[in-house]
């Protein structure tokens, strides 16, 4: 099952505990579309779960700062999900 989560009006460490608590109950071969507004928390979202296995690329991008990441949960990852 796939999943989809809004974090736009949210900064930083919200977006990335949102999306830790998102992932954690997910499966692997999953995949969650993170919504954004805020560029720092891009950056930590694909470098955190980068670190730990779990592929990220960018859906789209929209006006101004909106963003959209694709997070696909990997068959094994390397640690938690997110170090907040």
């Amino acid at each position: 099952m796939n999943q989809e989560i809004d974090v736009t009006g949210e900064i930083c460490p919200r977006p990335a505990l949102i999306v830790r608590d998102n992932l954690e109950e997910m499966e692997p071969g999953e995949s969650l579309l993170v919504t954004a507004d805020y560029p720092p928390a891009r950056d930590n979202i694909e470098r955190t779960c980068q670190k730990h296995g779990y592929e990220t690329a960018e859906a789209e991008s929209g006006d101004g700062d909106l963003f959209t990441l694709r997070i696909v949960v990997p068959d094994e990852a390397k640690g938690p999900v997110m170090d907040s």
